[in-house]
């Protein structure tokens, strides 16, 4: 059973803003401004690219449930709260502010005197953008990156406008079954995953399969990511999509981690656990990742859990720039960060002290 949980972030007689928790991990934004016996406004956004369509609705669930609790114990005899479901738009804060101030509304949630009931407008099948490193035209990239993930992409049946694949790893292990259907020059096709896949996994495999079609006959894609019997994810490009990351391909294929993106604030500190929170200025005003290290003795552990994940690179600098945080905090001699994104580990990296001083 999933672990919901409400964590206070502000709290005043008239208003609060919690952190909506999801097994852990950090989903959205709760904000209620509340005047006894009389009215109550507020709003609530879950971040699209941390939490699926299917899991949002037991957040719902668990949320209305809260709300109503706090209608009852103020008597509240007017309510409004406004509940949307995707990326923020931008965020208006000070430099140390941790939560968002501002975001877009796709859905409208009514709530009523006596019972709290939500009307959900918010479209439940709407395609997510779609931001895979690859181009049809760079198969040399598609290839190394193959290589570097293990994945291969083997057809298993094929006709006239259907073909079937499967999706194997590194070590000849069955990873996802693919089936596709050719309707003209638009390709639909269903993936069945063994796993609850990354993001980044879900991008390559579709990269793979992209690859196989003829760019000059094909104008658009559509790729349905099920597991176990559920839509996790639906991707659609457009001819035009392909070809427009071409040129962003080239750029950030040669282009190296920029320090000065990156900002790590300490946002608390409990004496042997320190807790940062990690900016990325290219991504907005929203922290990108949240890392906790316990420094109760000179060899230092902690984790960073990612909303954000990046490549390798990305990650072995924000770890680098962490680690010169933690040096004007305290002597250390060894520093291990495991790297979390969605709860499952990513990365590891180990660093001593003679590789900084």
């Amino acid at each position: 059973m999933a672990d919901i949980m409400l964590r206070p972030d502000l709290k005043t007689a008239g208003g609060e803003v919690c952190d909506i928790m999801y097994n852990g991990e950090f989903v959205g934004t709760l904000t209620l401004v509340y005047r006894e016996s009389d009215r109550l406004k507020g709003s609530i956004h879950l971040e699209q690219q941390s939490i699926t369509i299917t899991n949002k609705n037991k957040v719902y669930e668990f949320v209305q449930s809260y709300i109503q609790d706090v209608i009852d114990a103020y008597s509240i005899k007017d309510c409004e709260v406004l509940v949307s479901y995707s990326e923020y738009d931008f965020v208006i804060a000070t430099d140390h502010a941790l939560q968002p101030a501002i975001f877009e509304v796709d859905a409208l949630a009514d709530l009523h005197q006596d019972e709290v009931e939500f009307e959900w407008v918010s479209d439940e099948n709407r395609f997510e953008d779609f931001d895979a490193d690859y181009g049809l035209d760079q198969l040399d990239m598609i290839e190394e990156r193959k290589k570097n993930q293990g994945y291969e992409l083997v057809i298993v049946g094929e006709n006239r406008n259907r073909v079937e694949y499967h999706v194997y790893d590194k070590e000849s292990e069955l990873v996802a079954e693919v089936a596709t259907h050719v309707y003209g020059s638009d390709v639909v096709g269903d993936v069945l995953w063994k796993f609850d896949p990354f993001v980044e996994e879900m991008d390559l495999v579709t990269e793979l399969i992209v690859a196989d079609f003829n760019e000059d006959e094909t104008d658009s894609f559509v790729f349905n990511m099920i597991y176990k019997g559920e839509t996790i994810d639906t991707i659609e490009l457009t001819h035009i999509d392909l070809l427009d990351l071409v040129d962003e391909i080239q750029v950030d294929a040669l282009t190296p981690p920029n320090p000065e993106d990156y900002t790590i604030v300490m946002a608390r500190d409990d004496g042997d656990t320190l807790t940062y929170e990690i900016y990325q200025q290219s991504y907005g005003g929203l922290p990108i990742g949240t890392a906790t290290v316990d420094v109760s003795s000179r060899q230092l552990t902690g984790f960073i859990d990612f909303r954000e994940p990046g490549d390798s690179d990305d990650r072995e600098l924000i770890a680098s720039l962490l680690l010169d945080e933690l040096d004007k905090e305290k002597d250390y001699e060894t520093f291990n960060v495991s790297m979390l994104y969605r709860n499952k580990l990513i990365d590891e990296i180990w660093f001593e002290t003679d590789q900084f001083h």
